[in-house]
């Protein structure tokens, strides 16, 4: 019984709120602190129906420790269940046996052993590069291997898009949703606009502007129209000698030197910025 002995305890608990129940009358007022009347009846069912319950349990449990310090522990043949917590470190995992296992296939036996572990480092590089948005590019790989990262790098993409919109579609729909996973969906939905609308500004650099000049004259044209239709009178700017223009911007110079001071350590184009900076407030 030591071994399962947490199951006791719930019984140890039921017999002495019984012991309480029946004695309370009987150990308080004059009589004080006594020995009970011995009335054993209602502990005694307490740990006969748990005994009758726990017998055929008892057995079980111990029939199934035996066999398994005999015969060790039967593993293969179970599927193992993955984890909500541990689904993304899971497919990372399976991603990277995928990628060992082409590898292998691929590459000569001499060369496998200290190859594999820099094209696993080039795939997370990669993977890196696609969530910051920046072109990856390593001069010297070989074809194949980069295209087998770039293929690898797309499965992921696809399936990390995927599982985005579809948290956020269980959000939207009111399901309980972890605070983590919340957080973590903003970040991702955040990075996969940003993607987006660099995108759209590469596009547009590239093919446009989509609006002709002579488009843009007519729309600034009807503008200048309608607002003296309305009788719009613009927001003056302040005066030249406006007095507190030199406060501003003694504070404004303040803060950005805070900025540069908070670091330990700067770069030459910061350090350029702060004597800049230096020479601006003197």
């Amino acid at each position: 019984m030591y071994r399962y002995k947490y199951r006791l305890m719930r019984q140890v608990r039921m017999c002495k709120d019984l012991k309480h129940l029946v004695y309370y009358r009987f150990n308080s007022g004059a009589v004080g602190k006594g020995p009970g009347c011995g009335f054993w009846a209602p502990m005694w069912r307490v740990w006969l129906f748990f005994l009758r319950g726990i017998v055929p349990l008892l057995e079980r449990w111990l029939s199934n420790l035996l066999a398994r310090q005999f015969e060790g522990r039967v593993t293969k043949g179970i599927a193992k269940t993955v984890t909500k917590q541990r689904v993304e470190a899971h497919f990372d995992l399976e991603l990277r046996a995928a990628v060992m296992h082409d590898i292998l296939d691929m590459m000569p036996e001499s060369v496998k052993a200290n190859k594999a572990r820099t094209i696993l480092q080039h795939l997370s590089e990669a993977w890196r590069c696609w969530k910051a948005n920046v072109p990856w590019k390593v001069p010297g790989l070989a074809a194949p291997i980069e295209n087998m990262i770039l293929k690898y790098v797309k499965a992921k993409a696809d399936w990390w898009t995927n599982s985005t919109y579809y948290n956020r579609e269980r959000i939207k729909r009111g399901a309980t949703v972890d605070k983590t996973l919340c957080k973590k969906n903003l970040g991702r939905l955040t990075r996969l606009w940003l993607k987006n609308e660099q995108e759209r500004q590469h596009a547009y650099r590239k093919d446009g502007p989509y609006i002709s000049g002579e488009d843009g004259v007519a729309i600034y044209t009807n503008t200048v129209h309608w607002l003296e239709s309305r009788k719009f009178s613009p927001i003056p700017f302040p005066p030249l000698n406006y007095k507190h223009d030199t406060k501003l911007l003694i504070l404004a110079l303040e803060r950005l030197k805070e900025n540069y001071a908070a670091k330990a350590r700067l770069n030459q184009t910061q350090r350029l910025g702060g004597i800049v900076l230096d020479r601006a407030s003197l």
